[in-house]
């Protein structure tokens, strides 16, 4: 056999093994865009919930109106302005549409923060890409937590990059002040967005002190605290500014509000399709239900692998690598699981959304326990890793495609639907001559036309079904208006029309005053929403 004989095989091979590696790297490329556009159009179609009638609206109303002095809103700003500059920014006026594209925006952080942290720390794309994937999976991102406008998801990147890149910034012995000064800005931005973000900072805040540990305590407060800190001050402006400026009232909406007439209200009414958890075990058992979804039991499975796995790895070096991780960033990402969890089960009462914090800190458990692992164990539970993630994305694919057959025609879209109801609302009213303001508990809909609303009601049902609940004190800190108080208001300023036909018991009162007051029924509008068919209630003739 000649030399060139014997090399003959092996150059025959390699365009064989490259060709497999660009095939399987166009497969990932073309799978990642296919998952996007699914994403994209899930949330584009999904159906319009009630808390999106709190959300939506200041897209509008920051126009002319100023946050919680002008009208009700029981959250920190970060969502209100957020959606408000999307819709800004891209010229629309498609109310639904510019609050469900930030969302979507924000998804598209998160799963490029997953990539980037996770390769940091791992330094495999292909696992890189499967912990991605197996986040988009998930059920409760898949439902209203994920899929609505409102403030449930936009906190979950900004706390994932800032427990990332305060690992990455204190995993070596010498640490990046940098990447600290972001992730302080990440984990306080993140609670201007939803407050039970805060979550997330005492782990991280009490880890500066002791990360590095080859540091001196004079270097971490130099070169830890100090960044940490400083970058937590910028990124908490968003609260701190109307909390220093108007104290009580910001007090009132974010903290009084939901101690007291929120959870009243709940304590004592009985609504139709919704169920909160108001004890213990309920919040237990919800809490299962969510963290041990498909994708949950699959990563969990795959995490106590890694943990049963990790400690027999024969390199010392792995085993350095893992201790490592175990004495500093691992323990960071448990304190984090642990307070958001506890902060999860805090509120009452509670709500599916309320369990997503904790699973922040999946992706960054999985990278850091892949990362420990020797090289000959990488390879082979790699394979693991990849067929367990193929196995959920087939068991989730229905749900995650189910909206594909809209991809070309948008006019069926939800965000499409609704603001074609608000145009087709402001039409009816223009052709009947009336003048005024629009009165309903779903304001999302006139506001897409374009059309006036009270500001009492302007957020939805949210303040008006606690009126009774709510103490004379706190009311005064309100835009507000009560179902004994609402025929007040509309006699000193007669609405042009009034939308029903969402909620019969808070709708009573106004339904009698359209009876009372002569107000037409229109025509059939054509749309209706999973809280009812509306009827739209034209002010009579003034002629």
């Amino acid at each position: 056999m000649t030399d060139i004989d014997k090399v003959a095989p092996s150059r025959a091979a390699m365009p064989s093994a490259d060709l497999r590696t660009l095939l399987s790297r166009a497969a990932i490329v073309v799978l990642s865009a296919l998952l996007l556009f699914c994403l994209l159009l899930r949330l584009m179609n999904y159906e319009m919930r009630k808390d999106e009638q709190l959300y939506v609206p200041p897209i509008r109303l920051l126009d002319h109106y100023r946050l919680y002095e002008d009208f009700f809103y029981n959250h920190p700003p970060g969502s209100a302005w957020l959606f408000h500059w999307i819709g800004a920014t891209i010229g629309s006026d498609h109310l639904l549409f510019s609050g469900r594209l930030s969302v979507f925006l924000a998804w598209m952080m998160f799963l490029a923060a997953i990539g980037a942290i996770t390769y940091s720390l791992t330094r495999s794309g292909i696992i890189s890409w499967c912990v991605a994937a197996i986040t988009v999976t998930n059920d409760l991102f898949l439902t209203q937590t994920g899929m609505a406008a409102t403030n449930n998801f936009l906190p979950l990147p900004l706390s994932f990059i800032g427990l990332g890149l305060f690992v990455l910034a204190v995993r070596e012995e010498r640490p990046k002040p940098f990447l600290l000064a972001i992730a302080g800005l990440c984990l306080s931005l993140a609670a201007a967005f939803k407050i039970s973000a805060v979550a997330f900072i005492p782990p991280v805040a009490v880890a500066a002190f002791l990360l590095p540990r080859a540091c001196r305590l004079s270097d971490r407060l130099l070169r830890v605290v100090a960044p940490l800190a400083a970058g937590g001050l910028v990124g908490g402006m968003p609260i701190l500014i109307p909390l220093l400026s108007a104290p009580q009232r910001f007090l009132a909406h974010i903290a009084q509000y939901h101690t007291g007439p929120h959870l009243r209200y709940w304590q004592a009414a009985n609504v139709p399709g919704e169920e909160p958890a108001l004890s213990l075990p309920a919040k237990l058992l919800l809490a299962r239900d969510i963290w041990f979804s498909t994708a949950g039991a699959v990563t969990i499975t795959i995490l106590l692998a890694l943990l049963l796995t990790a400690p027999q790895a024969p390199a010392h070096h792995g085993k350095a690598r893992l201790s490592r991780a175990l004495d500093g960033p691992l323990l960071v990402v448990a304190g984090a699981v642990g307070c958001s969890a506890a902060m999860s089960l805090l509120p009452t009462p509670s709500f599916p959304q309320y369990f997503a914090l904790p699973l922040v800190c999946v992706p960054l458990g999985l990278a850091l326990l892949f990362g420990g692992l020797a090289t000959e164990t990488r390879t082979s539970f790699q394979k693991v890793f990849v067929a367990a993630t193929m196995v959920v994305l087939v068991i989730e694919a229905p749900r995650i495609a189910q909206y594909t057959g809209t991809a070309v025609r948008s006019d069926r879209w939800t965000v499409t639907r609704v603001h074609e109801a608000g145009v087709a609302i402001s039409q009816l009213i223009a052709a009947a001559g009336a003048e005024g303001k629009v009165a309903t508990l779903s304001p999302i809909y006139p506001l897409e036309g374009q059309l006036e609303v009270y500001p009492e009601l302007a957020t939805g049902p949210f303040a008006y079904r606690t009126a009774e609940f709510t103490d004379q004190d706190l009311a005064r800190w309100y835009r507000m208006t009560s179902p004994d108080q609402i025929a007040a208001m509309f006699d000193a300023d007669p609405p042009a029309a009034l939308l029903l036909g969402f909620d019969e018991v808070l709708e009573r009162p106004m339904l009698d005053y359209v009876r009372r007051n002569g107000y037409l029924p229109s025509a059939d509008l054509g749309f209706k929403d999973r809280y009812g068919s509306p009827v739209l209630y034209l002010a009579p003739s003034r002629q």
